[in-house]
């Protein structure tokens, strides 16, 4: 009975490597595998593995976006929906920038010293921000589920794996820019009002567009209104959101009106 356990295990543990995989990175260059490693080190694929048995996650099919900070996987979970899986490298250099995000957020007092502790604190904080962002009902996906480095959320995009492309790739798409403007800054102020957030990485890069909607995405970062860097944050969110907008042709009002605002009207 044991060696077929362990035998089942190791059969799963392989096939979602094969999935995981998708990118090849064992053929690419010495550095591209470190950067594998970070990702799915034993301890994330054994967390995977006991999604897979709990039937959170159902299949892993194959990978959506890599970045510095995290990759972002197509999944299938319970009753076959469409879900996203971020997997946190497990980073020294990231772990260290990332504590500037967290001391000062009321909502972390205890963070460790470890970069593994910093990167699951982190994704607490993402999961915990996307709670805040879904009940002050701003688009973005849903979270589900964490554990260690890995956040389960809804899959913004199409259900045969197409991801929803970002605002900067959108503009042939929106149908009235100044009306999407508009939207975008009162995401920014709900977050503030709302949700009592600041997003303090907002851009193009940051906005989904999917149907004529904007969905806010990766909100790791986004902090409490209280913390000590939070209006300076918010400026620079609002500046980038003007910059996009100005780029494109659309007629932008003053930033430090918009931000003089959002701070009335929010306290």
């Amino acid at each position: 009975m044991y060696n077929t356990m362990a035998g089942d295990k190791e059969r799963k543990i392989r096939q979602l490597k094969h999935n995981l995989d998708d990118s090849r990175m064992r053929e690419k260059r010495s550095e591209d595998m470190d950067a594998y490693q970070r990702v799915f080190d034993a301890r994330t694929i054994s967390q995977l593995v006991k999604m897979l048995n709990n039937g959170v996650i159902t299949e892993i099919v194959g990978i959506i976006s890599q970045g510095k900070e995290a990759n972002v996987y197509f999944a299938y979970g319970e009753e076959r929906l469409p879900i996203a899986i971020k997997i946190y490298k497990i980073d020294i250099q990231s772990a260290k920038w990332m504590k500037n995000y967290i001391k000062g957020d009321p909502r972390f007092k205890k963070i460790g010293t470890s970069p593994d502790k910093v990167i699951f604190t982190w994704c607490q904080k993402e999961y915990r921000n996307l709670m805040q962002i879904t009940q002050a009902e701003i688009p973005c996906p849903q979270p589900l589920f964490f554990r260690n480095n890995i956040l389960l959320m809804d899959y913004i995009g199409d259900k045969n794996g197409t991801p929803a492309k970002k605002l900067k790739d959108s503009v042939s798409d929106l149908k009235k820019p100044n009306k999407e403007l508009e939207v975008t800054l009162q995401y920014i102020a709900e977050l503030y009002s709302k949700a009592k957030l600041v997003h303090a990485d907002l851009s193009e890069y940051n906005i989904l567009y999917y149907q004529n909607t904007q969905y806010v995405i990766d909100v790791s970062q986004a902090v409490s209104r209280s913390h000590p860097k939070a209006k300076q944050y918010l400026a620079r969110d609002i500046k980038n959101i003007i910059n996009f907008y100005t780029n494109i042709g659309v007629s932008t009002p003053d930033p430090l009106e918009i931000y003089t605002t959002i701070l009335h009207k929010g306290n």
